[in-house]
């Protein structure tokens, strides 16, 4: 990989920055420690000549010259460790005691830069941190002491830092290539795939690593975005190939008895025969296709923008009464058991198709004297919507399959329909943000449906 696409990624470009107020940082830190350090030490450094030289006033104001000379030899010698350098000029500048003399007569702080000229313990150039102070009789006392110590510490931590904004800026650097070269490997790989899927393998599906990082969480996202639309597609081309097998037959049947009838001398009344058999068989196919168009609808979901909240004891109710005659008269009965005012967000016409296809399903594929049962149990945000029947029942083979379009049972294709009943059922469950089950009632079919508010209204 080129170093310009690497040095163009965001992670690189986040990890210079980072880098960069690292270093500012860093760099703050060490000018602080450094200033820090260096004035602890001076300061230290001062406060001891101070002390020192105040102690040796105090003994010339006391004893007199010969006591201070005296008490310079030997603070001389025992300092000699440290050193640390004395001296006491006269008004004409002649050195009366001590070693040190090249200092200015003015009282306060000097620094004398001073090598082999002046009495000192080695022949290295010094820094000497040097107190002067006034003496009676126009002298002048002066104090002072090696400060080179107090450099030293100040380079080694410039030192220190020196090596440590290498160190970061090596690690920083190195950190960011790596990184940016592992996003790059990432977003080839998923580059690579997105082209497979827009060459046509819609069954390839992009890679997500282990680390379930923030691509990866993305990834998964997209994949189930990939199988929901794959779902659709194969969908599309399940209707497609449905349509073509189920909607072949009745149209071919019309083609006949219609090229049948044009071929027969026929009378008038024939005619009117064929005519509104014709016409019963193109109301059954444009049924289809308005179902078909009816779960489109449904499941593109733009029916959610219009929820509301409905009763759905009252529709449960209202369908129950519209076909509780029709069941009657095929010798049926109908059983309710109905929670009153279950409320649900939704939609009240869909909701009340949803009833009707269910109730009209146990009604017409039931022989004589079945009992149907009715009931729907409303608790908090929940809701379960049951119809049972005492009927030949779904075997459990086939229970999943009748949800898909155009499916129908060997012993349903003597009854009229088009197999769409209870795939407009799932679509409507589905847009609800509801569950559908099929299960043996012992015997017959129960059908249970539940619902959550709480989902309807979070989608």
């Amino acid at each position: 990989m080129k170093l310009p696409s690497i040095a163009n990624t965001t992670s690189f470009k986040l990890s210079a920055l980072y880098l960069g107020l690292f270093l500012l940082s860093f760099l703050a830190i060490g000018i602080t420690v450094y200033l820090l350090t260096y004035h602890t030490l001076e300061q230290q450094l001062k406060n001891t000549i101070e002390t020192e030289t105040i102690l040796l006033k105090a003994e010339y104001d006391s004893s007199g010259l010969a006591e201070l000379k005296k008490e310079i030899g030997e603070a001389g010698v025992s300092v000699s460790h440290t050193l640390r350098e004395y001296g006491v000029v006269n008004q004409q500048g002649e050195l009366i005691a001590g070693n040190l003399r090249y200092f200015k007569p003015l009282a306060g702080w000097q620094i004398i830069r001073c090598g082999t000229k002046s009495i000192s313990y080695d022949e290295e150039t010094q820094n000497l941190y040097v107190r002067v102070i006034a003496l009676p009789n126009a002298m002048w006392l002066a104090v002072g002491q090696d400060g080179d110590y107090i450099q030293e510490a100040g380079e080694a931590i410039v030192q220190a830092f020196i090596w440590g904004l290498v160190l970061v800026i090596f690690l920083g650097a190195g950190g960011g290539l790596y990184l940016s070269h592992a996003f790059l490997r990432k977003i080839q790989r998923i580059t690579q795939s997105t082209q497979a899927i827009i060459a046509g393998d819609l069954k390839h599906r992009l890679p997500v690593s282990k680390n379930r990082d923030e691509l990866d969480k993305l990834a998964v996202l997209l994949n189930l975005m990939l199988d929901k639309i794959g779902a659709l597609i194969d969908n599309v081309q399940q209707v497609s190939n449905d349509i073509a097998h189920d909607l072949r037959t009745p149209i071919s049947h019309l083609q006949f008895r219609l090229e049948d009838a044009v071929k027969r001398d026929l009378s008038a009344e024939q005619y009117k025969e064929r005519i509104a058999f014709a016409i019963e068989e193109v109301d059954g196919i444009l049924n289809t296709f308005s179902a078909l168009l009816r779960i489109s609808q449904i499941e593109s979901g733009s029916r959610r923008s219009g929820f509301k909240t409905v009763n759905l004891s009252e529709i449960v109710v209202s369908v129950t009464d519209a076909l509780y005659p029709v069941a009657e008269e095929q010798g049926k009965t109908i059983s309710v058991d109905i929670d009153p005012d279950a409320t649900l967000t939704g939609d009240k016409e869909l909701l009340t198709q949803l009833v009707f296809n269910l109730l009209e399903n146990a009604i017409t594929h039931t022989p004589g004297n079945t009992q149907i049962k009715v009931s729907l149990r409303s608790s908090g945000a929940q809701a379960e919507f049951m119809i049972a029947d005492s009927g030949p029942g779904i075997a459990e083979a086939h229970r999943e399959k009748v949800f898909q379009r155009f499916y129908r049972l060997e012993q349903s294709r003597t009854t009229p329909g088009n197999g769409l009943g209870f795939s407009i059922v799932a679509a409507i469950v589905d847009l609800h943000g509801g569950a559908i089950a099929l299960s043996d009632n012992n015997p017959g079919l129960k059908v249970v449906i539940h619902f959550c508010n709480n989902q309807i209204m979070a989608q």
